[in-house]
């Protein structure tokens, strides 16, 4: 056995064909990741932009309006002020939690990175298929 001899050229070709074709795996892994990357960054960035500018607008306007409606009804109904600022807050409060849970099953429903997941899962069968050969 002489450690010295060159591999047969068959053998370099065969080894440089799996390197190339794991460097194109790679890259194809690589870019689609990066596609999906910058998709579910822009969906994050849009979802939480309208969050913020909602809950903002939302905020500012209740603010505004929520004294002036209990004057309002308090008046109008002869009841006091107290009372219907916390039949109010308890309004406000159960309408949040409907839009909190609302909120919770969009982000349950929404799947980033799903094109990159299924690649991956189909490269697995096609392991395990190949390793029984």
């Amino acid at each position: 056995m002489n450690l010295g001899t060159p591999p047969a050229p068959e053998e370099r070709a065969s080894a440089t064909g799996l390197l190339r074709a794991v460097a194109l795996y790679i890259e194809a892994r690589g870019r689609l990741l990066h596609i999906e990357g910058q998709e579910a960054g822009s969906r994050l960035t849009n979802l939480s932009g309208m969050f913020m500018l909602a809950f903002a607008a939302f905020g500012i306007g209740w603010m505004l309006a929520a004294p002036a409606l209990v004057y309002i009804i308090a008046e109008s109904n002869g009841w006091h002020w107290t009372r219907v600022a916390l039949a109010g807050a308890g309004i406000h409060l159960f309408l949040g939690l409907l839009l909190l849970a609302g909120l919770k099953s969009r982000l349950r429903g929404m799947q980033l990175f799903g094109e990159s997941l299924n690649q991956l899962s189909r490269d697995r069968e096609w392991l395990t298929r190949n390793k029984n050969d």
